[in-house]
């Protein structure tokens, strides 16, 4: 019976908010506000049960006096700082301090640490086993290459060549992985609404 319930409910929700989008009117567009709002109402509270877990595994750690204790340490102190913070003052000096000094820092490393695994995917993806290799080489060390400072002073034509890849063949492309994109949103979005796949189920 819970089972019957929960595929009912996630199926009328799925339809209403999706009627809104093709029959618009102000009966569909209140309850498809409501729905979207008690959405994004539970993702706040799935995002402060994982705040709780991640405090609670790193306080067992703490006590427990387990290995890098001193990182755990370090991240309860600055996500507890932050927090009050952000609810006490969160228009204060302080706050833009801790943004500045704390989460801008952090995200730079990270984006840095992403580069080189950008680089490793690119060494895999790049390396010469067939001629369709051979040419996506070819033409990525191309564009690379027209990026470069000094290219536009070697050869003055690169910069339409470059314009003209970038606005037909790379653009092409593009539509191309955005029209799979969609159709697989689409189907996958049909699929949850007729009951075939119910990850709200767990299966």
């Amino acid at each position: 019976m819970n089972r019957i319930l929960s595929l009912a409910v996630a199926v009328v929700c799925g339809v209403i908010v999706l009627l809104d989008f093709f029959i618009p009117g102000p009966e569909t567009a209140v309850a498809s506000r409501i729905l979207v709002e008690g959405v994004t109402i539970l993702a706040v509270f799935g995002l402060l049960l994982g705040l709780l877990n991640l405090l609670a595994v790193h306080s067992q750690r703490l006590v427990k006096g387990e290995e890098r204790r001193g990182l755990s340490g370090v991240l309860i102190l600055g996500m507890l700082g932050a927090l009050i913070v952000g609810i006490v003052a969160p228009a204060s000096p302080a706050n833009r301090w801790v943004f500045d000094h704390l989460y801008a820092p952090l995200q730079s490393s990270m984006t840095a640490l992403l580069a080189f695994f950008a680089i490793s995917a690119a060494y895999r993806a790049l390396r010469i086993r067939n001629i369709d290799a051979l040419i996506l080489l070819v033409i990525s060390l191309f564009m690379l290459f027209t990026q470069l400072p000094f290219g536009q002073t070697l050869w003055p034509e690169l910069s339409a060549i470059r314009d003209w890849l970038l606005a037909i063949p790379v653009t092409a492309g593009i539509r191309g992985i955005l029209l799979g994109v969609a159709l697989g949103t689409i189907t996958t979005a049909l699929r949850v609404l007729l009951a075939v796949d119910r990850p709200y189920l767990g299966e």
